[in-house]
């Protein structure tokens, strides 16, 4: 735990609410508890989310996942099926999915500035003809991440806007992974070699 001594917390509502304010009525309401058209027609746009999922302790994990847009299906307003392409086999989603079924996605679309935020539980499923349905360069995903859709919503842009997000291109003076790893691991192997066997994994690993 850090050291800091913070002067003032918020530690409930009341207080939060008197620096926040209230949402609007629009805001408060613009939740819906499935996947409509508009929710879909972004889904199918998308080639990238992030979900988040949690232990049966709390503890909490978020991974990125992506493939070409429109990877994930819908395969009717209750349901989305996200398959699972080859990583590095940690499985943090699914240890804590077969612990704590309760996940949260964000689907960011590049060039659309709002982003949409769904919720609800899930389930690890292999079932044979959905992972077929998911075949990319020959190769089934070992698993899909079912979800039963609880909550769904539209984030405003005014993060992305603010954050230049589809503007950003460079990133000069963030370490290569082959550095973060030889120093996070403790590896006896240096940067570059490291790197290179990752850059060889993207070639030939992808799927």
């Amino acid at each position: 735990m850090g050291s800091h001594n913070f002067k003032h917390v918020i530690t409930d509502e009341a207080d939060l609410r008197t620096v926040l304010g209230i949402p609007s009525q629009m805001a408060a309401d613009k939740v819906i508890d499935h996947i409509d058209q508009h929710c879909a027609a972004l889904i199918a746009k998308s080639p990238f989310l992030i979900i988040a999922s949690a232990d049966a302790d709390g503890n909490m994990d978020v991974s990125p996942k992506g493939d070409p847009a429109g990877f994930v299906k819908v395969l009717d307003a209750k349901t989305l099926v996200i398959p699972d392409r080859k990583g590095n086999k940690r499985g943090d989603t699914f240890t804590n999915i077969l612990k704590n079924p309760r996940v949260a996605l964000i689907f960011l679309t590049p060039g659309y500035q709002e982003t949409l935020r769904v919720s609800g539980t899930a389930k690890i499923v292999r079932d044979s003809d959905l992972l077929q349905s998911f075949a990319h360069h020959g190769t089934l995903p070992l698993f899909a991440t079912v979800v039963n859709v609880e909550k769904a919503l539209f984030h405003c842009a005014k993060c992305i806007i603010r954050s230049g997000l589809w503007e950003h291109t460079g990133v000069e003076g963030v370490p290569s992974l082959g550095t973060v790893l030889v120093d996070h691991a403790e590896l006896d192997q240096t940067p570059e070699e490291v790197q290179r066997s990752l850059d060889e994994s993207l070639v030939n690993n992808l799927y």
